[in-house]
């Protein structure tokens, strides 16, 4: 396997601000955001639907708490599923009685059950009834009930839906016909990139400067703030062993820095750091170069924070 060039070296804080445009990552994260404020409040203004898709931990998660932070603000309350089935699915979309929007996520089985396909598809048309008939209950008891289809939807997921090989043959027509009306948001999966975007947002975020341990009291556990050289330490760490990393992103770089955190504190002894810190290799060699070095310190306390 050929190895790939190093990202651009970014020394300078002039440097690093540039990443928010400059690198792919940074770039779709900001078109999740977008898409994500432009569903509309009850359905069919703006999106009817956004779709993430991407590797684990590089913020699709937060991205959605945010966007589900300014819908309770405007009193709308969402509805978290995970369906297994056309069954629960439809059952959820009963629930959000129209309304609620329905956040799905690591809902891969929606994108390999046709019978589910179906109903997002129809969700999501506007040329198709918004409604759905439906025969609920058993036996005298059965009746016909209305399902209102037409809400926000997010969809989570790891599958790179943009990839013909992740899906079956059969679905790919109905796959190109969804994605019409609102294309995924898709993080690639790119080494240099996702160091680049990990080390952004330590840069520019809190994600390495606190660390939590336990309270020697037995009560519940401390927060406690993190030294600048131990998060520049973590960040060193986590550059040089891109190669070896199982997952590259912003959730392992905060793991990272609070392993190291808890060892400065002495919650951690180093048998066990090492032994924390090995568990997030993977099981082969990454074929990349090592990003080059920064004076991250000076870079943590220089860079704005937001």
């Amino acid at each position: 396997m050929t190895t790939t060039t190093r990202p651009k070296m970014r020394s300078a804080v002039s440097g690093w601000r540039k990443v928010a445009i400059e690198n792919t990552i940074a770039r779709q994260m900001s078109l999740a955001r977008f898409k994500l404020g432009d569903l509309g409040t009850y359905g069919g203004v703006g999106l009817r639907a956004v779709y993430l898709s991407g590797p684990p931990g590089v913020g699709k998660t937060q991205s959605i708490v945010d966007q589900e932070t300014k819908w309770l603000a405007r009193g709308l309350v969402p509805l978290r599923c995970r369906p297994t089935n056309v069954n629960e699915l439809l059952d959820y979309f009963e629930q959000a009685r129209g309304v609620r929007p329905l956040i799905m996520e690591e809902a891969d089985i929606i994108f390999r059950s046709k019978p589910m396909f179906e109903i997002l598809k129809q969700a999501t048309d506007p040329l198709t009834p918004d409604v759905l008939n439906r025969m609920k209950g058993s036996g005298s008891k059965k009746r016909m009930i209305q399902i209102r289809l037409n809400v926000p939807i997010v969809v989570s997921t790891n599958m790179d839906l943009l990839s013909d090989k992740a899906w079956e043959p059969k679905l790919l027509p109905e796959r190109d016909a969804l994605f019409n009306r609102s294309m995924p948001i898709v993080i690639p999966s790119n080494a240099h990139a996702l160091w680049e975007w990990s080390v952004y947002l330590a840069l520019t975020s809190h994600l390495t400067q606190s660390v939590t341990i336990r309270n020697p009291t037995g009560k519940g556990a401390l927060v406690q703030a993190t030294p600048l050289l131990v998060q520049a330490a973590a960040i060193e760490w986590f550059t040089n062993h891109i190669q070896s990393l199982a997952v590259i992103s912003p959730r392992t770089l905060k793991t990272i820095a609070q392993l190291f955190g808890r060892a400065h504190r002495g919650d951690l002894p180093k048998v066990i750091l090492e032994s924390e810190l090995q568990a997030l290799y993977g099981s082969e060699p990454r074929h990349v170069e090592i990003p080059f070095q920064a004076d991250w310190a000076t870079l943590l306390t220089s860079m704005p924070k937001s």
